[in-house]
């Protein structure tokens, strides 16, 4: 009763007439408002999962902004916008994409675009406008020495613009990081490395180092007969061609080839100083540059070169010639007649050495002065001394120019094999303080403290380019570094006192690379063995090494002695198929080394 007098009461107010459509009109109303927060919460998802996107993308632009300062400004930005549009692909469009640089140093990045709404356009009839800024800066605090160890060797023929390109982009980005705090060095090398034709004060010009000529003294050259006397007289020139010659009568007790009483023995001179050599030939066959690898322990060490330590010389590299006028070998320069092969000595009732290749390659009175010569200098077909023998190296420095023009003016050099052991013994000789080069800051100076890294590119193992590696005692070809290390243990020279000759090694064993053997793999084992002592030798200094593998197998020997060489941190050793992978390394070292970083 109480409550039909309340409704009486109420729908005598007309209060309950419209009940039903005020109720829809505000479920109508309501559920609007709650589909467009539905749409807003959809929208806003979506939009931070486009800025989230968005905001990744500007900050490797920016980083490839900075990266590509050494580029015009708008090539600086086309770079950064194609990095952009490649991480964003299709989620974005209609974007405002800007780059500019900062006065105090470094690269923002600005971008922004309209998000079309979509149920939330029922409560808001405009889109939303997504922008995100990200800035990048690249340091050289502390200062930074960088060299670059490159590998010119003739299997680089089809890679060389790939090599070319990429690390000048390396030398463009560090140098102009800092202003003059950061400068770079280059070292191109094959089975040699060239230090330069003015740096003849770290040569060994006198014959003292215990490599020097090695591989041309004491040959055993052939016999004339004598009549029952000596091995003196005109029969017998004591010299030839500027050169002694040393002959010894056949005796009893000598090594069996050398018994006949009635025969004088011809040997070339015991001491041989290979930069005479250069001193007899023409003007267009003088030293380009290249030495030789030191003895050890010198040869991986940094070792000032002085004259108080003879094996710390530099000896002069001299590729031999293949034959004089006997065609096959492939450094054939040297074009005198033909009795250089048979008769080098020119005297009368003469008898060669069985084995004709010592004469022919060994001979060293076949560098006489006025002999005559043709010198090819070319890379691919070069003929002469200096076969193989690299562009120079580049010292520190801070101007872009030379570091620029010494990359571009490499190629490749047939006629020799890959040495990575030179490669890194000389970049970290160009770091050091000392000489042989002095551009490199001092180690651990608390009061100029400095970066010093190397970065290795090779496209492959360490060789030995012949199975015979005992060539020297024999048929030396002269192709860089092929037999040159085995014969420092093979080689024999007799030594005379009186009518006693005893016949040992041409280098004492101190001296003498232990380990190689006869074999084409046991030098190749020295060599990589000598290699890791020598990146533990840098490392142990602080110094970094960076090391790129081109086109060499995953998992192989050669892969696995760069990764044992570099920084062990597992960031400083990249593989590298092609020439975009190659660039790709170039760029993530030098993001390494300049402390390219995001700062907003």
């Amino acid at each position: 009763m109480v409550i039909g007098a309340f409704t009486k009461a109420f729908g005598a107010c007309g209060f309950t007439r419209d009940r039903s459509g005020n109720v829809a009109m505000m479920w109508a109303l309501m559920g609007t408002v709650l589909i467009g927060l539905i749409g807003i919460t959809i929208d806003f998802t979506r939009a931070q999962s486009i800025r989230v996107a968005m905001q990744n993308a500007a900050d490797g632009a920016a980083l490839v902004a900075e990266r590509s300062s050494n580029l015009p400004m708008d090539a600086r930005t086309d770079a950064a916008r194609a990095f952009f549009d490649a991480e964003v692909g299709d989620m974005v469009s209609n974007v405002t994409f800007n780059v500019t640089q900062l006065q105090d140093g470094g690269h923002r990045v600005t971008a922004s675009m309209p998000m079309p709404l979509s149920l939330a356009s029922i409560v808001q009839n405009s889109d939303w406008t997504l922008a995100v800024a990200a800035e990048a800066q690249a340091d050289a605090s502390p200062p930074i020495e960088v060299v670059l160890a490159l590998d010119n060797t003739g299997s680089m023929s089809n890679d060389m613009d790939a090599l070319r390109d990429g690390a000048q982009s390396l030398a463009e980005f560090l140098l102009q990081l800092d202003g003059d705090s950061v400068s770079v060095g280059l070292v191109p090398f094959v089975a040699q490395v060239n230090v330069g034709t003015s740096n003849t004060s770290w040569l060994d010009t006198t014959g003292v180092n215990p490599y020097n000529g090695a591989m041309l003294e004491g040959r055993y050259l052939g016999y004339r007969a004598t009549s029952g006397g000596g091995c003196t007289g005109g029969s017998f020139p004591t010299t030839y061609g500027g050169f002694q010659v040393r002959w010894i009568k056949g005796a009893a007790g000598y090594p069996a080839a050398y018994t006949n009483t009635s025969r004088c023995y011809a040997f070339s001179p015991q001491s041989v100083n290979m930069w005479s050599l250069y001193d007899n030939l023409p003007s267009n066959a003088q030293w380009g540059g290249c030495v030789e690898m030191r003895p050890p322990p010198y040869d991986i060490a940094d070792a000032a070169p002085s004259t108080g330590t003879p094996a710390t010389m530099f000896v002069p590299f001299f590729s031999l010639d293949d034959g004089g006028d006997v065609s096959g070998p492939d450094n054939n320069w040297i074009t005198s007649a033909t009795y250089d092969t048979t008769n080098p000595l020119a005297v009368s009732s003469w008898t060669a050495n069985s084995s004709t290749n010592v004469v022919r390659t060994l001979s060293v009175y076949k560098y006489r002065s006025g002999v005559p010569v043709s010198i090819n200098t070319s890379n691919t077909a070069g003929a002469g001394p200096n076969r193989g023998c690299p562009t120079p190296i580049l010292p520190l420095t801070t101007n872009d120019n030379a570091v620029i023009s010494g990359i571009q003016n490499m190629v490749h050099w047939n006629g020799g094999g890959t040495n990575q052991i030179e490669g890194l013994a000389w970049a970290w000789r160009v770091l050091s303080p000392g000489a042989p080069f002095t551009q490199g800051r001092p180690y651990n100076d608390a009061n100029d403290p400095v970066r010093k890294v190397i970065v290795l590119f090779t496209d492959g193992d360490n060789t030995s380019l012949d199975s015979n590696n005992m060539a020297m005692r024999s048929d030396y070809a002269g192709l860089g570094y092929r037999s040159l290390f085995s014969t420092y243990q093979t080689a024999q020279v007799p030594t005379v006192s009186g009518s006693t000759v005893t016949w040992g090694a041409s280098v004492a064993s101190a001296w003498q690379r232990s380990g190689i053997t006869t074999s084409s793999s046991s030098t190749v084992n020295y060599f990589n063995t000598r290699q890791l002592e020598l990146c533990e030798a840098i490392r142990a200094l602080d110094i970094e090494i960076y090391a790129i593998g081109y086109d060499i197998t995953a998992g192989g020997a050669a892969e696995q002695l760069l990764q044992d060489c570099v920084t062990q941190d597992g960031e400083h050793y990249f593989s590298a198929g092609n020439a975009s992978e190659l660039q790709e390394a170039f760029d993530a070292i030098g993001t390494g080394i300049g402390a390219l970083r995001l700062t907003r």
